[in-house]
Parts: structure tokens; sequence; C-alpha cells
């Protein structure tokens, strides 16, 4: 999810204007006034772009905190993945090592089954 975040702040950051900018322009009313009817709607159309992407982070910083996907609780899974074998597990899997995936998948209380 984190690179979700960067690719939309990457995006938020190509537009030449600030949400900011865009509001006061729009809030100029004189200046906004000299602007095309085009123009105009363009210019709340950046607006509202930049709004839909903060809100977007927002939204994903979010899940990242609730679903517990901040880089800390994942550092396990730098290098080598392999878990161990859980207590029971070896009937229904084998001897087969858990990755750290698969033990934050059952965490977070999803289908563990990656097959």
């Amino acid at each position: 999810f984190v690179f979700l975040v960067d690719a939309v702040t990457g995006q938020l950051e190509r537009y030449p204007t600030t949400e900011e900018e865009d509001a006061a322009i729009i809030k100029d009313r004189g200046l906004f006034r000299l602007l095309s009817y085009n123009q105009r709607m363009a210019v709340r159309h950046r607006r509202n772009e930049k709004r839909l992407l903060k809100r977007t982070i927002a939204a994903l910083e979010k899940q990242i905190r609730t679903r517990g996907l901040d880089a800390e609780d994942l550092q396990r899974a730098e290098g080598s993945t392999l878990g161990i074998v859980l207590p029971g597990e070896e009937k229904k899997y084998g001897t087969k090592q858990r990755t750290a995936l698969e033990d934050r998948l059952e965490q977070m209380g999803l289908p563990v089954d990656l097959r």
C-alpha cells in the first residue's frame, strides 16, 4: 500500500499549483471572472482532482494503519520470508514453512491459502 501512497503523492506533485492556490483563484471573483468559461471550469476541475488525490492518500494511510501494514510490522519480510511451522500446521501444510506474508494474512483474518 505504501507504494500506492507514493504514486498518488507523485501525481499530486505534478500539478503546477496547489489546491490552496486554486481555491484562492476561485475565491477572487474579479480574477476568476477574467478567465474564460473553459478556464474557470479547468481551475475548478483541477482543484477537485487535487482534493480527490488528497482524500485517496488519507484513505490509503488509514488502511495501512488499521490493517497493520505499516513498515515497522513488515520489516520481518526483508530478505528471507520463511517463517516458522506453527503447531498443528504440520498435518495441514506438511513440513513446508510458512512465509511472513502467510503469517501476516492470518493475523489480519484474511485467507492464508495463496495457491
